[in-house]
């Protein structure tokens, strides 16, 4: 089927690919343009939390939850909050409650849900290894240039920027740029936990472990296949991981190294949480986090953005659903309206571009954001109120 208007995404993550399938699904034909060579090129990131009105909802309008179900796992929503001394404010596998409602969110790891879109695309959809350096608009079409200079420049009606927080589509449409948020996460991959390691994973059951105080954090949460996810969470200046050493020591692969300069930071922290510096990391990176808040900008007909291209947030338990939802909706809007004259076309993906920017807005006010988490003195007390203050309110709604 040919399109009135020729659309491309850039950027092959969960948002450009749900929209890549909502468009297929819709005989909309659709070219995925991703930087990265292959599927395989770097870690993914790790387990997200399907939540039933934004992330399981895209699954069901994608018609993929089959496929979801058979790695979807529903037995790691466990969740624990603890303070640097041990002490447990809330432990899902003692019981604890908390009047909290019981809607699943089950946990997929990102790559295996990024692996179910892919496979439910038609074949050569995502162009890999075709990074983009710049987008050009001129005469009503948007020019596509690549980083890879042997790569022939492409021209399309309209493009989806679905590029994350350093988005090559943004500036043209945009001049906000992401801030550094004041936060620094060192992302910790530990293999065969349940294997080599029992106490650990004794420690973690299921689910997530966070331990707070003091203005930093250890964020731990169960992946597939036997891998546990470390977060080492501070709130640093931008430069401070170049300062004392570790961006050498972990960009070298230096990695026990690094785990005794991170054992240094938590030192007085519960011995158990602290015992993930003491195991051989599969892999290790540092990660200083950004924010772009409150974005909007002027609509063009030529032009859009989802995820992060448009919304860049510390982690706060939202961004992949979001994303999805974003992609998904921008799919549906762009195939009931591809054949639309100039102003309807407009009025369509603006009305959609609030829609995101809202709920983009809404997530960014949260309290229980992993960034208002990671604060001064014994933050996991004041996380737990905070916890029971807004569990409290819900229920008498």
């Amino acid at each position: 089927m040919s399109s009135p208007r020729s659309i491309a995404i850039v950027g092959g993550g969960l948002g450009g690919l749900a929209c890549a399938r909502i468009l297929q699904m819709r005989n909309i034909p659709v070219v995925v343009y991703e930087r990265e060579p292959s599927m395989s090129a770097r870690q993914q990131g790790g387990s997200l939390d399907m939540h039933p009105d934004t992330g399981f909802t895209v699954l069901e309008m994608a018609q993929l939850v089959d496929e979801f179900k058979k790695v979807a796992r529903y037995e790691d929503q466990g969740f624990k909050l603890a303070s640097i001394d041990g002490t447990i404010h809330f432990d899902s596998e003692a019981g604890d409650n908390w009047g909290q409602d019981d809607e699943d969110r089950p946990e997929v790891d990102r790559i295996q849900l990024r692996q179910i879109f892919l496979d439910s695309l038609r074949p050569n959809t995502v162009k890999w290894g075709q990074g983009v350096s710049k987008v050009v608009e001129n005469d009503n079409k948007v020019t596509v240039h690549f980083i890879d200079p042997a790569l022939e420049p492409a021209v399309h009606d309209f493009i989806v920027g679905a590029d994350g927080a350093w988005s090559r589509v943004r500036p043209v449409i945009s001049t906000a740029v992401p801030e550094f948020s004041g936060m620094i996460y060192i992302d910790i991959f530990i293999k065969d936990v349940q294997k080599k390691y029992p106490h650990l994973a004794n420690y973690l059951k299921s689910g997530m472990a966070l331990v707070l105080g003091d203005n930093k954090g250890l964020i731990s949460q169960r992946n597939a296949n036997d891998v546990v996810r470390v977060y080492a969470a501070f709130r640093k200046p931008a430069s401070w991981p170049e300062e004392v050493g570790l961006k050498t020591l972990v960009d070298a692969g230096r990695w026990d190294e690094a785990n005794q300069l991170l054992s240094k930071q938590y030192e007085g922290w519960n011995t158990v949480a602290t015992g993930y510096f003491q195991v051989p990391p599969f892999s290790m990176d540092v990660r200083p986090l950004y924010a772009l808040k409150h974005h909007s900008w002027e609509t063009n007909a030529h032009m859009t953005l989802v995820g992060d291209a448009h919304m860049v947030s510390p982690p706060n338990g939202v961004g992949a659903n979001n994303a999805m939802l974003d992609g998904a909706e921008l799919g549906v809007v762009i195939a009931e309206n591809v054949s639309a004259n100039e102003e309807d076309w407009l009025k369509a993906i603006k009305a959609q571009e609030n829609k995101i920017q809202q709920r983009a807005w809404a997530s960014q006010q949260e309290d229980l954001s992993f960034g208002a988490m990671i604060s001064e003195g014994d933050s996991a007390a004041r996380v737990a109120e905070t916890f029971k203050q807004v569990l409290a309110a819900a229920a008498q709604h």
